[in-house]
Parts: structure tokens; sequence; C-alpha cells
């Protein structure tokens, strides 16, 4: 039995310091919001503390209770609230946002023309292309540019009728769509299936990205629920910086490591989805497209298709 009672006190503190951990820290920059709003911080937490001090046991246990019931409940809440902030952060937005939405758009369907049209020029000249024979060859920041024009092009949709209004919403387009372009293969519709297909090293990777993906749009949004309290301190103005941090920087790389792992899975793992509902390996590379389209449709609505032959042996 003490062997039961310490492997579940460890698999509770486990799962506080997964959904508590970040909240208490919330609480505690709270408190020293509070404290640093008054005419004499020190004085005014010693009066709290010394107020507790002076509870009966019970109260005081009591006291203890009630604040890890809320710290731990404000976390499992905070859970809950990742899924649809990141939906903001990725740019689905109310329709009354719709000319703002559509303007973002536009301004990054340009960038992507201009992007392309300067990254083919330097392409052509790197590529020794006969009609750039009469021009140098690229220089070192001019081969900077177009490693950082490929990065900006690889993490925007091609298709401008796919483009969102944030960089976060572009990155995870662009990575949804790829297996489209590619294979012609529904990210979306048939990721589920895929998923179980997987081995468990990239499963394991996946699910650890995401993870740091949604640990990005959390932190943001505990920074963002400190900004009241500025109504005590101008001190709070400082969660704009953790805010900044999370969701300009950290949030836009953790989307990429996660859409590169997803491109991953369906660059190498593919044909176990092919094998798994029978259907047919395209034969060429030419033929893939077309085969992936087939495969979604019969994901999504089934196929009375005659010329849809199972491979038995698959």
């Amino acid at each position: 039995m003490p062997v039961f009672w310490n492997a579940a006190a460890g698999k509770l503190v486990e799962r506080w310091l997964a959904t508590g951990l970040a909240a208490a820290v919330y609480c505690l920059a709270l408190v020293l919001a509070w404290a640093a709003g008054q005419p004499r911080p020190r004085q005014a937490l010693a009066a709290r503390l010394d107020t507790v001090g002076a509870m009966r046991p019970g109260e005081q246990i009591t006291l203890l209770l009630v604040a890890l019931v809320v710290v731990t409940g404000s976390g499992v809440l905070m859970r809950q609230l990742i899924f649809p902030s990141l939906r903001l952060l990725e740019g689905y937005w109310p329709r009354i946002l719709s000319p703002v939405s559509g303007w973002l758009c536009a301004r990054h369907t340009r960038r992507r023309v201009a992007d392309s049209a300067a990254w083919r020029a330097l392409y052509a000249r790197l590529e020794d292309d006969p009609s750039t024979a009469a021009q140098p060859p690229l220089s070192a920041s001019e081969r900077t540019e177009y490693g950082r024009l490929e990065a900006r092009l690889h993490w925007s949709p091609r298709d401008p009728a796919l483009t969102m209004p944030t960089r976060v919403g572009n990155i995870l387009r662009a990575a949804e769509a790829e297996p489209h372009h590619k294979y012609g293969l529904d990210a979306v519709l048939v990721w589920p299936h895929l998923w179980t297909l997987l081995p468990e090293p990239l499963q394991h990777e996946l699910s650890t990205a995401r993870q740091r993906l949604d640990d990005s749009v959390a932190a943001g949004l505990w920074s963002l629920l400190v900004l009241p309290a500025v109504y005590w301190t101008p001190w709070a103005l400082l969660a704009l910086l953790p805010l900044l941090v999370a969701w300009r920087w950290r949030l836009p790389r953790a989307c990429q490591d996660y859409a590169i792992l997803l491109q991953v899975a369906f660059d190498l793992h593919r044909q176990q989805l092919y094998r798994a509902l029978r259907h047919p390996l395209p034969a060429t590379a030419a033929d893939e497209p077309r085969a992936g389209l087939r495969l979604t449709a019969h994901v999504y609505r089934g196929s009375d298709d005659p010329a849809l032959v199972f491979d038995i042996g698959g």
C-alpha cells in the first residue's frame, strides 16, 4: 500500500505541476502587482501574512485548500482556452472583422508575389540560367536574402485563396496545404487515420511539438491576463514583454517545428495509409496527386467508383 500511495501522490504532483504551476505564477504576479500599488508594499504584504498567521489551524487549512482549488482550476480552465485562442491567433475571426482580415490577407498576398519575383531572379542567377549570364554571381548578402525569401515563401500558402491574416495562421495553413499540393491528400481529413499508423517515436515528437505550441499560446494568455493589474500599478505593463516573446517569437517557431514534423509524417508514411485502406499505390510521381485525391474522397464520403480496385495483397 505505501508503494501505491507514493505512486498516486507522485502522479498528483505531476498533474498539478502540469496544470497548476503556471496558474500559481500568475497568482503570484497579481499579488506582487497589488503590493506594488500600495504606499508601503512590504508593510502591506506583512499585514496580510500576519492576518493569515493569526487564523486558527482549521481556517488556515481551509484557506490553503481553497487556494489550491483556485490555482488548479485556473490551470484547467486555461487549457480549455488554448484551442479557441489559437484559432484567433491563426486569424479565424468573427465576421465583423472581415474588412480587417481581408486587408491583412491582401497585404500578405502582395508580399508573397513580391517575394516570389525576387526569389526567381536570385534563383536564376544561382542556377546559372543563360538569361542571366551577363550578371555577376550572387554575393554573400544576396545568398542570405535568397535563403530568407525561400523560408518566407515556404511558410506561406501557395494559393492566395488560402492566405490567412496572421503569420501563425499562414504557417499552419501552408503546412496543411502542402500534402495536397504534393500528394493530393487533404491533411485535415486524413490526419486522424495517418496518426494511428505512425511509429511511436514520431508520435511522441509530434505530441511534444504540439505541447510546445500550446504552451506558447498559454504563456501569452497568462501574460495578457496580468495586464488588468495596471489598475493597481503601471508595473503590470511589463507583462507585455513576455506576451510579445510568447506570441511574436516563440509561437511562430513552435508552429514551424510542428509543421515540419507534420510534413515528415506525410512524406515518409503516406504509403502506410494507402496500404491500410487497401488502395493501390501510385505507380509514378505524376500519378500521386490524382491517387491522393481519390483516397481523400474515399475517406471523406466513401466511393462507388468501379475503377477503384482494392489492393488485396496490401
